[in-house]
């Protein structure tokens, strides 16, 4: 599991190990996916001893949500725009930017092997802390009269998101920004408090 201690970006050594093995355990899953990614490995890449990785983590999988978790709260938030629609195209446009990297496709493939191995937790845990590294630009938003606060932003952000993973992923088709300012367009749309 999870739990909020572990969660938290510690400062000083600790941070610079946590980074050394975040970037470790990345670099395995692009290379050679969640087989390699073993404590072994990660503490041999990382230059750290075995025994720090089984006193942080339960098993490999928490491990790796960890970093990616980690990499997703550096990727993606942007600068706020100041505007629900220009704040939404700059986080699709952040997300399409990392999913063209190698690390992309290692994301994909880490979530359909979390989810035939039933690892429920580990799923909602990676979605809640994203939806909450999101919730700042949601609620600047309902703060400006763009959002109802009784939106269900996990719907809204899932309508977003989740098209661009079949467009690049499923139908291998290019995600264009003028393809991205379309969806969030009628995406808000659907979910924008049209007096605002």
């Amino acid at each position: 599991m999870l739990e909020n201690g572990r969660n938290r970006r510690p400062g000083g050594r600790t941070a610079a190990v946590t980074d050394r093995v975040n970037r470790a355990a990345l670099d395995l899953l692009v290379e050679s996916g969640t087989k390699a990614c073993t404590f072994k490995a990660v503490a041999e890449r990382a230059g750290v001893e075995r025994s720090t990785l089984y006193r942080r983590y339960d098993d490999q999988w928490e491990m790796m949500i960890d970093a990616i978790i980690a990499r997703a709260a550096d990727d993606v938030m942007p600068d706020l725009t100041g505007s629900l629609v220009g704040d939404l195209k700059s986080v699709l446009r952040k997300l399409v930017e990392t999913l063209e990297t190698p690390l992309g496709p290692a994301l994909v493939a880490t979530a359909a092997e979390l989810r035939a191995a039933l690892a429920d937790d580990y799923e909602r845990a990676y979605f809640d802390r994203r939806m909450a590294q999101l919730q700042p630009m949601f609620d600047a938003a309902i703060e400006r009269g763009e959002l109802s606060p009784k939106v269900d932003t996990e719907e809204l952000f899932t309508m977003l998101a989740g098209p661009v993973y079949f467009r690049m992923f499923i139908a291998a088709r290019p995600v264009t920004q003028k393809w991205i300012s379309g969806l969030v367009e009628k995406v808000c749309a659907l979910f924008c408090d049209k007096a605002a």
